[in-house]
């Protein structure tokens, strides 16, 4: 069974905002029954951060609190799912290739991790980030690289396919 790394963008419908995925609730559960899935602890506090920067300006204190309260919620939904994993949060040789990844243009560390664990695991990485996919196309150089980078349409295919 091949390993699937999620980005961030998958695992923030858990933790109460919405994203913009094509058929994303007929498909996400699917995952499941074909791949070994992974999502990194790089991503909670990456879906936080989101989330601050979505109530930061909000004058609607009940919305504010509701979508903290679904992030805790999900967050607990996460950490108690034997289905979606939780990779290791770092170790030297992610480290090494998150430098490297610098050196590749990629300023974001959340990205640089996320596709440096995803590497480390030889997953398949997910993302909706066009500069991932670039940095797949061009670092044979690296180390080690994911198995492959797809983004959701390339993945709901892929499901399609096997249902």
């Amino acid at each position: 069974m091949d390993k699937l790394f999620l980005d961030t963008t998958y695992i923030l419908p858990i933790l109460g905002v919405k994203v913009e995925l094509k058929d994303y609730t007929k498909y996400f559960p699917q995952v499941y029954s074909f791949y070994e899935t992974y999502y990194s602890p790089v991503s909670l506090i990456e879906a936080k951060w989101i989330i601050i920067k979505i109530i930061k300006n909000l004058k609607n204190i009940e919305y504010r609190q509701k979508l903290l309260y679904e992030y805790r919620s999900g967050l607990n939904l996460l950490i108690n799912d034997n289905k979606l994993r939780q990779s290791t949060l770092t170790n030297s040789l992610i480290e090494e290739l998150a430098d490297q990844l610098w050196e590749f243009g990629i300023k974001d560390y959340f990205d640089r991790m996320i596709y440096a664990t995803a590497s480390y695991y030889r997953a398949i990485l997910v993302t909706e980030d066009k500069q991932l996919h670039r940095i797949y196309e061009e670092s044979f150089k690296l180390k080690f690289r994911p198995k492959d980078v797809i983004n959701w349409d390339e993945l709901r295919t892929r499901l399609e396919e096997k249902l």
